[in-house]
């Protein structure tokens, strides 16, 4: 990993860690209104979506909702450097894996994504699509071969450019509280 990167990580992270619960509270609610806005949500049958930490933009709000209307919610769980969508009916059973985040422990394995999108998490976006991630890399090694609409979610405050490697993989779309970018 670049130490630009890891920099930028750190400043990010702290800038999250730092965030008012109001501030946080106010954009998540915009996140989620302008996500569950988007026709290829409102079309999609099947989502492939992470659960949130307490310093990422909050999914848990649209996972719930999305299960709630009968939707397939697959959660991400990472075996060796891959990650498979492990399909899920409530945000309840999910473990803290040894990255700190929460995986389903089983679950029907979503292999068809022809009908999904996938909301990839990220600490920062620039205007293209690209991110920065926590730096493991799953997720660019997924979308690589990823056919469905990818969007990614994050605070306006945390867009700006990004470092790029020949191996990161950009997003189809960009959701924040003050827009949708594509």
């Amino acid at each position: 990993m670049s130490d630009a990167k890891n920099v930028l990580r750190s400043e990010i992270v702290a800038f999250r860690r730092n965030m008012s619960e109001n501030v946080r509270e106010e954009s998540d609610e915009k996140i989620y209104n302008n996500l569950v806005k988007l026709r290829s949500v409102e079309e999609c049958g099947t989502f492939l979506v992470y659960a949130s930490s307490p310093i990422e933009v909050d999914t848990r709000r649209f996972i719930t909702k999305m299960l709630a209307e009968g939707r397939t919610v697959a959660v991400p769980r990472c075996i060796g450097k891959n990650m498979v969508f492990l399909s899920v009916d409530s945000l309840d059973g999910l473990v803290r894996s040894r990255y700190g985040v929460d995986e389903p422990p089983d679950g029907i394995e979503i292999t068809d994504f022809s009908d999904t999108v996938c909301i990839v998490p990220a600490l920062r976006y620039d205007r293209n699509g690209y991110r920065l991630g926590w730096g493991g890399g799953f997720y660019d090694r997924f979308l690589r071969n990823y056919t469905g609409h990818s969007i990614g979610i994050c605070y306006e405050e945390n867009c700006g450019d990004v470092p790029k490697d020949e191996y990161d993989i950009a997003v189809d779309t960009i959701i924040t509280e003050n827009g949708i970018y594509k």
